[in-house]
């Protein structure tokens, strides 16, 4: 009778130990989820103070970089249901799909209609903001806005270097940024029902573009996706730099391309790419940053360029989800709030493991990408 009691008790031990375990777990994602959301609000709220009401961008930071503000922050209305940011949208999108941009570099001023400008790039992170836009709002003005910009994207596609798609017009250049925004753009029009744009579907036009990026040789020994294609006196070579925001379109790209053909390959491709990223773009203690600038070298291009890496690992996070990013996303999000915020009284530089004093809206929205991601990872139940 004695040794049933003591198996009893002992059970009872267990079983309270366990419980009070999976309990203090609740209570610390939970603390840890506080701990975002605050920083999160934080981060809106310094973006708020650079947006322009006359120019519809931010302070602070360019034309490509305002796309991404704008992206991070309709992320964080959607989860947050902060309504009020689709006034902030509409705003923007009516001061900027028409604007005159001032002389400069020997051009003269001329009239940026419907974000179509030198650049394939900067036309691919508006699309992309405004399919976002639409997706939240319903506002068919910011679909048929993403149409129009991926309609002028395709005709900076052709065979030199075995395809591809240019970085600037008129520059001998197929920059890898260039051709994973036309993929991931691809990819989402072609899931909104998107018919033929300049004679290929927008199924084709992703599935070209990933094709040639292989057969390109653009993915290293490494694993991590090259800066692009040059043609120099006819002959291409390869820019084998490499930044984080490369390897983090080309994710979401990946993903919908699976989910659009079933094919394995691309989803394969995809956790490749993000296992790279976060195995070897990183410091020691596995904070993501940017090798050939970190950190404090770093253009004010390139102060936008985590966040967006983070921006689409919590995307490929939340359809295929691997403990290694849930980790990742938190551990990077909490040292951002600890140190590059110093504990949420700052905003954030484009370092996240150091504290550098010089915000502005491209390291802070690069920084709400991350809570973003995180938070959306690590959402309630």
């Amino acid at each position: 009778m004695e040794r049933q009691k003591t198996g009893i008790i002992v059970l009872g031990v267990l079983f309270l130990s366990m419980h009070l375990g999976c309990r203090s777990n609740v209570d610390k994602d939970k603390a840890t989820r506080a701990t975002g959301e605050k920083a999160a609000k934080t981060l809106v709220k310094g973006l708020h103070a650079w947006y322009n009401e006359d120019s519809g961008l931010w302070e602070t930071t360019s034309w490509w970089n305002g796309a991404n503000v704008l992206t991070a922050l309709i992320e964080y209305g959607r989860y947050s249901n902060d309504e009020s940011l689709k006034e902030l949208i509409a705003d923007c999108f009516e001061k900027t799909k028409e604007f005159e941009v001032p002389a400069q570099d020997g051009k003269e001023a001329w009239i940026c209609k419907n974000y179509i400008n030198d650049y394939y790039d900067d036309e691919g992170w508006w699309a992309l903001a405004w399919l976002d836009a639409w997706e939240w709002t319903g506002d068919m003005r910011y679909l048929e806005m993403a149409r129009i910009i991926f309609k002028d994207i395709t005709t900076g596609w052709n065979d030199e270097c075995g395809g591809g798609v240019y970085w600037k017009k008129g520059l001998s250049y197929k920059g890898t940024i260039s051709n994973v925004l036309a993929l991931t753009l691809a990819t989402r029009l072609h899931l909104e029902k998107t018919g033929d744009i300049n004679g290929r579907s927008c199924l084709k036009w992703a599935l070209d573009i990933w094709q040639w990026m292989e057969d390109s040789h653009l993915i290293n020994e490494l694993g991590l996706i090259q800066d692009g294609v040059r043609n120099t006196d006819g002959e291409c070579y390869l820019a084998k730099n490499v930044w984080t925001y490369n390897q983090g379109v080309a994710l979401s790209g990946l993903l919908n391309l699976y989910k659009i053909t079933g094919d394995g390959h691309y989803i394969a491709s995809a956790h490749r790419l993000a296992e790279a990223t976060i195995a070897q773009m990183v410091t020691e203690n596995g904070i993501l940053k940017e090798l050939n600038c970190d950190p404090d070298q770093c253009n004010s291009d390139a102060e936008q360029f985590k966040g967006i890496f983070m921006r689409h690992l919590g995307v490929l996070n939340q359809y295929a989800p691997r403990k290694v990013y849930a980790l990742f996303l938190e551990k990077n999000a909490m040292l951002i709030f600890n140190t590059a915020m110093r504990k949420g009284e700052n905003l954030p530089g484009v370092a996240w493991y150091t504290f550098l004093g010089k915000a502005n809206a491209a390291t802070t929205s690069s920084a709400l990408d991350a809570f973003n991601a995180f938070l959306q990872s690590n959402r309630e139940k």
